[in-house]
């Protein structure tokens, strides 16, 4: 537990000094000198703004605070060179008065860079990895589709009406093997988006079948109770043909071993070890490794995993906050990272949003791993 000042006090006093900067600000915006000569108006027109901003910020789900949070950010940013450059003077700080235009300026970034957001989050990326092994494939290959991450809303990138786009591009890959790594549905799916996934899901031609892993949004109500539950997700699942694995593996007819996690975090950190998973160690057998939060690569890795794929962190999704707040708890926040010289892990960046149509960081996308064996010479 942190001291009650770190806690509650030092927060307030945050907001109260962000709250002064912004009024100050809001002071000196053009619009507002016209109202000068009338000091009711003039002074009592940024507190209206400033009550106008808190109300769109209230929820904490919301694009609001999304809005709100770039508009303090390039406020903050701006003050402080400004403040730099009043004390340079000359012309540095007569440019920065024309690019500053008053306090404008940071309206309009916060208005680009809202517009470019949503454009990147609505845009649905096919990303490829080409991968290589020693160890024998089904025909000497094997191309997997990951889907991760979709949290189907009406008000998030991904929803059912997406579902003809979402078909085409994982049918374009051609998949051997089709994971979903978590985080699927969450606690605001309404049910008619449930059946519509998994009606996609099973739909899908996948020859080696198709797997799943529960996220930490899947079945936990971190901010509501599901429309659904676990019966029905089993149910839902079942008759797509998807098999939900949890702290389990399957050797395939064709030799190839999945690996399935149950999430950290759904589970409080109380699953099985990786070498409880795999007891036996590294063998002969390519192995992948399904953990919708990407942790414990080296412990997977040393267990005998050849491919981990993960989720969950949504490539940051919001720059700098998501980045800062995923890579203090997961081991990677995007792409590809190897492990042990033999292990490729790769972190999906979504194929849909937390929240909102909304992306700064990383790619709404279905990844795509083609793995090949390495001939004899």
């Amino acid at each position: 537990m942190y001291h009650p000042f770190f806690q509650f006090v030092l927060p307030r006093l945050g907001q109260a000094a962000l709250d002064i900067l912004l009024y100050l600000n809001f002071l000196q915006l053009p619009p507002l000198q016209l109202a000068a000569q009338w000091p009711v108006l003039y002074y009592g027109l940024p507190l209206v703004l400033m009550a106008l901003l808190a109300y769109i910020s209230r929820d904490p789900l919301g694009l609001g605070i999304v809005f709100v949070g770039h508009l303090v950010t390039f406020y903050c940013i701006g003050t402080g060179i400004g403040l730099v450059l009043r004390r340079v003077g000359g012309a540095p700080l007569a440019v920065w008065r024309i690019f500053w235009l008053g306090g404008i300026t940071p309206w309009l970034l916060t208005a680009g860079i809202m517009w470019w957001g949503r454009r990147r989050a609505l845009h649905l990326c096919t990303t490829r990895y080409r991968l290589t092994t020693r160890k024998k494939l089904p025909g000497g290959q094997l191309r997997i589709v990951q889907i991760s991450d979709i949290h189907p809303r009406s008000c998030a990138a991904m929803d059912h009406t997406r579902i003809p786009e979402l078909r085409e591009k994982i049918e374009a890959c051609r998949p051997d093997l089709l994971v979903l790594t978590g985080d699927i549905f969450d606690e605001f799916t309404e049910p008619e988006e449930l059946k519509a996934f998994c009606a996609l899901f099973g739909a899908l031609h996948a020859p080696l079948g198709k797997y799943y892993v529960l996220g930490n949004h899947d079945l936990f109500h971190h901010w509501r109770e599901p429309s659904f539950g676990r019966a029905e997700l089993e149910r839902s699942f079942a008759a797509a043909g998807v098999r939900i694995l949890e702290d389990t593996s399957v050797l395939l007819p064709c030799g190839v071993r999945i690996v399935g996690r149950k999430d950290y975090l759904y589970t409080n950190g109380k699953r099985f070890t990786a070498q409880q998973l795999l007891p036996g160690g590294p063998d002969d057998r390519y192995t992948i490794w399904l953990d919708h939060e990407p942790r414990d690569f080296k412990a997977a890795a040393a267990a005998g995993a050849d491919l981990i794929l993960s989720g969950h962190t949504h490539g940051g999704q919001v720059w700098p906050a998501g980045a800062v707040g995923m890579v203090a708890k997961n081991e990677r926040n995007y792409g590809k990272k190897v492990i042990n010289d033999h292990c490729a892990a790769i972190v999906s960046g979504g194929t849909g949003t937390w929240g909102y149509k909304f992306r700064t960081q990383g790619r709404t996308e279905i990844v795509c791993v083609e793995i090949t064996t390495e001939k004899e010479m």
